[in-house]
């Protein structure tokens, strides 16, 4: 039986995870806002909090690209699929929340009709896809963690609300239940085994299951990862990654690299930052019309916006050369870098025509 204080524990766990994607949502819609520099100014602070720390600096990085290209549809197609699900899943939820409280106000009792005809919890369910949708956005570590403890506190919840919902509408509920799906349209089959267990023991395999899904999700999460940096438009070298946000051919990236690397000032500018064996950089190249703001660059506040036009000279190329904080000082190469960066420290920007 569930205890009153398990139900309030179960919802607090709930709302909890629901404010942490609620300021998911708001940093993504926040950063394209004229706004998102005074947003950041307060927002940053807590990144680079996680920055520092030797421990928890891997959960704020991406394990898919944020604003580059990759040579990979899979790859390039996760913000498209993260916007539409996100929306989609937002709507249902709205839709959901209408019947529920008009039931409410109207005093007609249990919400068994429109959605509800189909899945007990269609709210649940909604938020499930708008909560994917949003870590396909902004897919870093943490909210891939966060996501996963989610799924868990929606069933936890949801199975908490069905035992106030029997003892409230009785019989009546009972037959809803039993020809409905809890999340899906589809009922799966019970485990008539688990309900019997003792409570310690339902705990345990629950908590099994809970860190069994974690490392798996945690897992294909690395494996996009290394299937992102291997499909990037890159050029390495041992103590740089010349990294293009644009789709290009190699030869013609390298020929742009060694084109503004043949230049005496920058090589001066570079000189200039205190060079030395165990100094990493990271350059960026994009059309000389495009920008990112998290690349500092000239003119770009952080966070100010992005323009990435799809028609855009294709001989006119700029490279944004930055000097790359490593987490931990490490003694690190080539694709490590990438891997490892805590923050960078802009040098100089070159256009290449």
């Amino acid at each position: 039986m569930t205890t009153v204080n398990e139900i309030k524990t179960v919802k607090r766990t709930f709302w909890g995870a629901a404010a942490f994607y609620f300021l998911i949502a708001f940093e993504f819609c926040y950063m394209a806002s004229p706004f998102a520099i005074y947003f950041y100014s307060v927002y940053r602070p807590i990144l680079n909090f996680f920055n520092d720390s030797p421990l928890l600096s891997g959960l704020i990085t991406y394990f898919m690209p944020h604003f580059t290209t990759t040579s990979s549809s899979l790859i390039n197609a996760h913000n498209i699929v993260g916007g539409i699900l996100a929306v989609l899943g937002f709507l249902g939820f709205c839709i959901g929340a209408c019947q529920v409280y008009y039931h409410k106000l109207a005093r007609k009792g249990a919400v068994t009709g429109g959605i509800y005809n189909f899945i007990r919890h269609p709210q649940y369910a909604c938020f499930i896809i708008c909560s994917f949708g949003l870590l396909l956005l902004w897919p870093r570590y943490i909210v891939l963690i966060m996501f996963v403890t989610m799924l868990f506190a929606y069933y936890l919840l949801a199975k908490a609300e069905e035992k106030e919902c029997e003892e409230k509408f009785g019989q009546s509920y009972i037959d809803y239940k039993n020809k409905t799906g809890m999340f899906f349209p589809v009922k799966l089959p019970k485990a008539a085994k688990l309900t019997a267990m003792p409570k310690s023991r339902r705990f345990a395999l629950s908590f099994g299951i809970y860190l069994i899904t974690l490392a798996v999700s945690v897992s294909i999460a690395i494996g996009l990862n290394n299937l992102t940096l291997d499909s990037l438009y890159t050029v390495y070298q041992d103590n740089s990654v010349n990294l293009s946000i644009s789709a290009i051919e190699q030869s013609k990236l390298e020929r742009i690299i060694n084109t503004a690397l043949s230049d005496k000032e920058v090589n001066a500018r570079i000189e200039k930052t205190g060079v030395n064996p165990q100094t990493k950089f990271l350059n960026y190249v994009l059309p000389s019309d495009w920008y990112a703001a998290e690349i500092p660059m000239n003119g770009v506040l952080y966070r100010a916006g992005h323009r990435m036009p799809a028609d855009y000279d294709r001989n006119s190329y700029k490279i944004i050369f930055t000097k790359a904080d490593i987490r931990g000082n490490k003694e690190i190469s080539s694709r490590e870098i990438l891997q490892n960066i805590t923050g960078r420290e802009p040098i100089i920007e070159v256009w290449v025509n």
